[in-house]
């Protein structure tokens, strides 16, 4: 069941088939999903996501995460109103101070240190719950955060996403909306290899910061599990356009480091964990065998960095642990504060751009649905899946956006106001068709797409764009052909307005019955008095468009009379009368059988009764 739109919490979006090895999309939840992120305003949208192996403490680091782009988000959205901004965050969103209010570059913080325990935590650990980290917590009835609980049960299944976007700018002012996905530990007992792939491949396509949460160390089973999803990827863009790599940025986010030497500055601390890194990525210090799987990773993803933490503490692991920030180790929540100071600063938000394809709200569900379907129906050959899902949601966003930049581009070039001269209008839109039509062509030339699919592609946009087009067309056609009409008549119409205009007495008469008729009109419609402001009101727009009308006249009798000739006045004035007599015999047909009717039905009963009268 779909939950409020209006609860902020995490919302289920993938769920694995019972006794199948198929998953299935909760399609309520990811349109509640879309809505928010399309009522946020944002142009683009960021996917941050935690996964890896289960019992790793992913939905616990989320909530955390979660606080600190709570506090974040209401720092940015202070300063865009002028409002005083929060002391701990710049102008760019980057924490200034470390817990203790001392400078975040140069605080004396030594890791392990006995004073650190005393230190309070950092305020936007405080935020919301002060006393807990209440949010997703199993043992917390109130819960509405990223379900978590201590102890060795797993809790996370199939995938969520935060329902509400956290929305900040770019570096390019562009906003961007943020939302934060959990996953279910992948490679665990209760899944196919199939359904880990997909919930792990999905995971990664659609985000544009991953962390894959590590216990203790990096090892090479936890990057053969990363290389076998990617390693679709990679296939998949050796023949796509652009060096772009598919996916985003890889955070190695190392649990319960204990390498951490007492008195170690902070600075000390990073070039350890870059150090441990490079033993496992950099292609000089691993085995032989593993260069192409480094190698692979490297080219697939556009970053990959390592972050490490120590152990948050012996009683945040027991079951009956509900949270309780000040049982959580000083110099653990240290290191996350510095973590999202560096996670979600310098170029952050960047949106996510799965395989180079940036994900707009209005593009978000059908990403989504396009790339879930590609690895349920593709598992035991999901490169060619995901390539398919890739093309089919680039061809549908360039043809919409095609589409969309014809529409602007024919309101311009004939705007609803105009009336052009047909033989030049078609030939305009011939050509703005034909340059659109030859620009989606050589959009779809390096997707190397099958002939019938790239002609049915063609087909369809041209399709698309045409319907508009001849839409246009038709309306300039019908007032241009009305005006040559109107030209025949006009010594007529001359002739009465040249009465009107001579008589000044009778048009005012006529102006103010034409306004008296319009006024009632409207007051009748409404149910209101004549002299309502809503009655002036639709008056002034029915003279505003007939003013409208009068002006498209004026422009098109000027077509019609530098186009007319006799035999074209002739031809006009001919069908015109074909088309009254022809609806003159239609209504006179009406007319006889209503007449024979009713003389059918008054005959009838004097005949009955006649007879009636005889038989006596």
């Amino acid at each position: 069941m779909a939950a409020s739109s209006n609860r902020t919490r995490p919302l289920k979006i993938l769920q694995l088939k019972q006794e199948s090895s198929e998953v299935e999309i909760l399609t309520e939840n990811l349109d509640i999903i879309s809505k928010n992120l399309v009522d946020s305003g944002a142009n683009l949208v960021s996917v941050v996501s935690v996964m890896g192996t289960y019992r790793t403490g992913k939905s616990f680091l989320l909530d955390l995460l979660t606080r600190y782009l709570k506090r974040k988000a209401a720092k940015e959205a202070a300063e865009e109103s002028r409002v005083q901004v929060d002391p701990l965050f710049d102008k760019a969103g980057n924490a200034t101070s470390a817990p203790n209010g001392r400078a975040s570059k140069a605080d004396g913080w030594r890791f392990g240190e006995d004073d650190r325990q005393k230190a309070a935590a950092p305020e936007w650990v405080l935020e919301g719950n002060s006393s807990r980290i209440h949010e997703g917590s199993k043992l917390d009835e109130q819960s509405d955060g990223f379900a978590w609980r201590p102890g060795k049960d797993k809790c996370t299944q199939g995938i969520w996403l935060w329902s509400t976007p956290f929305v900040f700018r770019d570096k390019d002012d562009r906003r961007v909306a943020v939302l934060l996905m959990d996953t279910q530990g992948a490679w665990d007992d209760t899944m196919t290899k199939a359904q880990s792939a997909t919930i792990f491949g999905l995971t990664a396509l659609l985000s544009s910061k991953l962390v894959y949460n590590i216990q203790n160390r990096i090892e090479e089973d936890k990057l053969e599990n990363m290389d076998y999803i990617t390693t679709f990827a990679q296939t998949v863009c050796a023949d796509l356009p652009g060096k772009e790599a598919p996916f985003g940025h890889l955070e190695l986010f190392i649990r319960d480091w204990v390498n951490f030497e007492d008195g170690y500055s902070f600075e000390q601390c990073k070039a350890q964990m870059a150090e441990h890194l490079d033993d496992h990525i950099s292609p000089q210090k691993v085995p032989q065998d593993a260069v192409p799987r480094v190698e692979r990773l490297k080219s697939t993803f556009k970053s990959i960095d390592a972050w490490g933490l120590p152990h948050p503490g012996l009683k945040v692991t027991k079951p009956t642990y509900t949270g309780e920030i000040d049982l959580i180790d000083r110099d653990f929540l240290y290191l996350l504060d510095k973590f999202g100071e560096s996670f979600f600063g310098g170029s952050f938000p960047q949106p996510s751009a799965p395989l180079g394809c940036e994900i707009t709200p209005g593009s978000f569900k059908r990403v989504v649905l396009n790339f879930a379907q590609a690895f349920r129906d593709n598992a035991q050959d999901m490169a060619i899946g995901l390539r398919e899902a890739f093309v089919k949601v680039e061809t549908i966003t360039f043809r919409d956006d095609l589409a969309k930049r014809f529409r602007e581009q024919l309101n311009r070039l004939a705007p609803d106001t105009a009336v052009m001269d047909p033989v030049d209008l078609a030939h305009d839109v011939d050509e703005l068709i034909n340059s659109l039509v030859d620009e989606f062509r050589m959009k779809l030339k390096p997707w190397r797409m099958a002939d019938d699919d790239e002609n049915a592609a063609v087909l369809d946009f041209i399709k698309t764009i045409t319907e508009v087009a001849n839409s246009r067309m038709a309306a300039n056609n019908q007032q241009v052909e009305g005006a040559t009409l109107k030209l025949v008549a006009s010594p007529v119409v001359g002739t009465g307005a040249y009465f009107l205009l001579a008589h000044q007495i009778i048009l005012m008469a006529v102006m103010g019955t034409s306004a008296y008729i319009q006024a009632n009109k409207h007051a009748k419609r409404d149910r209101v008095e004549i002299y309502d402001p809503t009655v002036f009101a639709g008056v002034f727009e029915d003279a505003k468009k007939f003013g409208l009308q009068r002006y498209k006249d004026v422009q098109a009798m000027q077509i019609a009379l530098s186009r007319i000739t006799p035999k074209d006045a002739m031809e006009s004035l001919m069908s015109a009368s074909k088309q009254a007599g022809v609806m003159a015999a239609a209504a006179g047909a009406a007319g006889s059988q209503a007449a024979a009717g009713s003389a059918e039905g008054a005959v009838r009963p004097g005949g009955q009764q006649a007879r009636a009268v005889a038989f006596k």
